[in-house]
């Protein structure tokens, strides 16, 4: 994932502060970033200096100021030209599947615990992605284009957790194979 896209893209909408990029990026199941504040703003002070987005400062009172950050025209350029760059390929890490891997030797109870573990895990991220997709809080208000890849970004996200559950189905009806 590129955070310096995944910024412009985010300020390609509107103006943002360091704080409000966070709350996006937090908000998001789909992008794949958990980072801290420190890397946005670094990001943010690259971004200036390549002058893809500019930066206001607000002065308030009884707070600090807010910096404001607004995407430039050669921050759009520089968006859409990753855009249309060629994309990576889905690379899914997942701690089940390798506990998974040598879990034979484990009676089938323990089995069923780990998987109803995993699926409970599974069913609240579901629960957490339609949430979101039903308030859409993270959600361009550009236009109807960018409102449907929105929308079915968070598609993909249900349909990948509901298809992990769909294989856990399947991996519980075959916990019987091979075992005497």
């Amino acid at each position: 994932m590129s955070l310096k896209h995944t910024i412009l893209g985010f300020l390609s909408w509107k103006p943002l502060t360091g704080y409000e990029l966070k709350k996006y990026f937090s908000e998001t199941e789909f992008i794949p970033w958990s980072g801290n504040n420190n890397q946005i703003y670094k990001t943010l002070v690259e971004l200036d200096k390549e002058g893809f987005v500019t930066k206001e400062i607000i002065q308030q009172d009884k707070y600090p100021a807010r910096k404001v950050y607004h995407i430039t025209n050669e921050g759009i350029a520089e968006l859409s030209d990753w855009a249309k760059s060629k994309p990576d390929v889905i690379q899914t890490k997942s701690t089940f599947l390798i506990q998974l891997a040598w879990s034979d030797g484990l009676s089938n109870d323990e089995i069923e615990n780990l998987i109803n573990l995993y699926q409970y895990e599974i069913e609240m991220q579901l629960v957490m992605c339609r949430e979101r997709l039903s308030r859409r809080s993270v959600f361009p208000k550009k236009n109807a284009r960018a409102e449907f890849f929105w929308e079915m970004l968070w598609q993909n996200r249900i349909s990948t957790f509901q298809n992990e559950l769909n294989w856990l189905t399947q991996l519980r009806n075959g916990l019987n194979v091979g075992k005497e």
